[in-house]
């Protein structure tokens, strides 16, 4: 049942508890998420009468324009029920803010007959992308398109022609309509199951020239839908707000997991086969040591995680700061560090579960492959970005995506 009332009345709170009222519905869901492997069009239905991918939409277009930590605080609630929902619908909701950095010709195309449209995305430049008059003609496969089912709209990373004569290619994005390009069901992996992240397939796509916004746009401050809306929320760096979309589902596993994990421990007694039988789980100190382990990484990843989502909202919001090399470099450094937190908590908590916990049946085996997946993503390499972050320190160019 669609929410009554102005959008814009909704505060951040009443969309916190509206995250956590949905949660139910998302578990009860998930098998069958997993087992189709997307998100239903009911379930993104209920997020979108309940003003989610209204978060950081433009107020011109009906959206609110609220902050980063309720759009986590959000992302988290779904995460923690099913990661492959929190994924779809944490991108939805970011790729508002994507679709928003556009020129406003663009957003009108999305927006101006649906205000609740939502888009999907393929962010690696792929393809080929040649100007002809009016714009470009694309062709080519982008792959790992997360809720390519259920967005009506597709971002796409590609390199548009050099701008001068013997000039580079120039990366960045551009925008097309589900009626434009086809869907490649390739997608049959170990976990996110459920997001549906399938290859779009375009085929001499015509993009109308409005419907470009480059790179450099994304990390300026100052892209074409800043300087048409006029908000400082569009003046964050791309990776700087996009990326948590697919980190905090991660934490989002962990705590699902710890909830499920101490509720299961409840009554339940061994059985003997190789440690005293009828005693109780919860009560050995191998199992105690774990939860504690595990509640620890999950604190420390959500305080690091709010800790730098509030440094960066003052920086921006409050002062209009563009975020400069280490502002960037902080959020990346957060993003990837607490996806480690993440999976190192998983598996401390997973060695714990017994012959139990592998049943298909079971949150936590999903939850365990889910953050096993997410920690797979090229955006979360740890290596990578302690490396990228340890350059900066050094006083060398940090190498890689920031």
């Amino acid at each position: 049942m669609a929410i009554v009332g102005n959008p814009r009345d909704v505060s951040p709170e009443e969309l916190i508890r509206r995250a956590v009222e949905l949660r139910p519905m998302i578990e009860d869901a998930a098998d069958e998420t997993d087992r189709n492997r997307r998100v239903s069009d009911d379930l993104i239905g209920e997020m979108r009468d309940r003003d989610f991918f209204r978060i950081f939409q433009p107020k011109r277009f009906g959206g609110l324009e609220y902050d980063a930590a309720t759009a986590y605080r959000c992302s988290l609630e779904f995460s923690s029920a099913d990661a492959s929902t929190g994924w779809v619908a944490g991108l939805g909701i970011a790729h508002q803010w994507l679709i928003a950095q556009f020129p406003l010709q663009c957003m009108e195309d999305v927006w101006g007959d649906d205000p609740g449209a939502i888009a999907c995305g393929s962010y690696a430049p792929s393809g080929e992308c040649v100007a002809v008059e009016g714009g470009w003609r694309v062709s080519g496969e982008f792959h790992f398109a997360s809720g390519v089912d259920v967005g009506g709209w597709a971002i796409l990373g590609v390199f548009f022609p050099p701008e001068t004569p013997g000039g580079h290619p120039v990366p960045g994005f551009t925008l097309a309509p589900k009626s434009d390009y086809a869907i490649d069901d390739n997608w049959r992996v170990m976990g996110l199951t459920g997001t549906g992240s399938k290859a779009i397939i375009c085929r001499d796509m015509f993009v109308p020239s409005h419907r470009r916004v480059t790179f450099a746009d994304l990390v300026s401050g100052n892209s074409p839908g800043y300087q048409a809306l006029q908000s400082n929320l569009y003046r964050y760096a791309f990776l700087s707000l996009v990326a948590y979309a697919i980190a905090t589902p991660a934490l989002g596993c962990l705590i699902g997991s710890l909830r499920a994990f101490t509720d299961s421990m409840n009554g339940r007694m061994t059985r003997g086969a190789v440690v005293l039988g009828g005693s109780r789980v919860k009560d050995f100190q191998a199992v105690q040591m774990r939860v504690g382990r595990a509640e620890a990484c999950r604190r420390a990843a959500t305080a690091m995680l709010f800790a730098q989502l509030e440094e960066s909202r003052a920086a921006v919001i409050d002062r209009g700061e563009v975020l400069d090399v280490t502002g960037r470099l902080d959020n990346r450094l957060t993003q990837a560090k607490l996806v480690e937190q993440a999976v190192d908590g998983m598996d401390h908590l997973f060695g714990a579960v017994g012959g139990q916990g592998i049943y298909s049946s079971q949150y936590i085996q999903r939850a365990w492959r889910d953050v096993h997946a997410i920690a797979h993503h090229i955006s979360f390499n740890w290596d990578a970005l302690s490396a990228m972050y340890g350059q900066h320190l050094l006083g060398l160019d940090p190498q890689g995506q920031y």
